[in-house]
């Protein structure tokens, strides 16, 4: 059976969403290290770097999907999973901000 239409955008979609999680995670890492080390100033800055090459490189990929596949369903879905990442990301720096959070144990279960 061809996959054509609206099949074939749906499959875009979802693998617009899965090729900007894949940068995520190739880029970096995740949430829970960006809130276990993101109360260090220059953690935090590498960890926003770092969202930025991902939301740049999963565009693209989307952007080419975009124009091969003549649909928009590529962008739409990297944008939305990007939108929703970068927010987990923020929330994430700004958890470890309030807390201090620079290390693998928190700072009220520190060992020094």
């Amino acid at each position: 059976m061809a996959i054509e239409g609206r099949q074939a955008a749906a499959i875009l979609f979802m693998t617009s969403s899965m090729q900007t999680l894949d940068a995520y995670s190739t880029l970096n890492s995740s949430p829970w290290t960006a809130e276990s080390f993101g109360g260090d100033p220059a953690k935090a800055k590498a960890c926003k770097e770092y969202v930025a090459h991902a939301i740049v490189f999963s565009m693209s990929y989307a952007t080419a999907g975009a124009i091969i596949g003549e649909t928009w369903w590529p962008v739409i879905g990297a944008t939305l999973t990007n939108g929703y990442l970068a927010w987990l990301y923020i929330r994430a720096l700004n958890r470890a901000n309030k807390s201090g959070s620079t290390t693998w144990a928190s700072p009220g279960n520190r060992r020094d």
